[in-house]
């Protein structure tokens, strides 16, 4: 399997390289217990495959905290909404987008966002997230307070 590496993720603080090879490195923590991990999400947007290691379980709707493996800078997309994400990513042809993503396990919503538009949206669950997300990106608030 060929894996495009011209698809970069970076954190939106300090503009570290998240992604090494085909994975996507956080740190997480739990909100509703003391579990502290890395975290690896596969780059393919749609695809919310994740590398953990084995003796830890995450339980469906809750709740981690992402954390740039650089910075430690938590990425939660506060000036959006606090069950999502925010990365930034950078396409073959060097163009930015912010990335949102939910930080619920078992949720599948993502967002692509260039110049406060959805450019893709991905995930079973994202419509819930849309007219919300749309009314605080009119307001010109995207990205701002994260």
């Amino acid at each position: 399997m060929r894996h495009d590496l011209k698809v970069n993720f970076l954190c939106p603080h300090c503009r570290a390289y998240l992604r090494v090879w085909n994975n996507i490195i956080f740190i997480v923590n739990s909100k509703l217990r003391n579990l502290h991990a890395i975290l690896l999400l596969n780059p393919e947007l749609g695809n919310y495959n994740l590398v953990h290691h084995s003796s830890i379980e995450f339980e469906e709707g809750e709740m981690l905290n992402f954390m740039c493996p650089i910075c430690r800078v938590d990425l939660t997309a506060t000036g959006i909404n606090n069950s999502l994400t925010k990365i930034v990513m950078i396409d073959e042809n060097n163009k930015e987008y912010d990335l949102y993503f939910s930080n619920i396990c078992g949720e599948h919503s993502t967002f692509l966002i260039h110049d406060d538009d959805i450019v893709e949206k991905y995930g079973k669950d994202s419509s819930s997230y849309v007219n919300y997300f749309m009314s605080k990106l009119k307001k010109g608030i995207s990205g701002q307070g994260d």
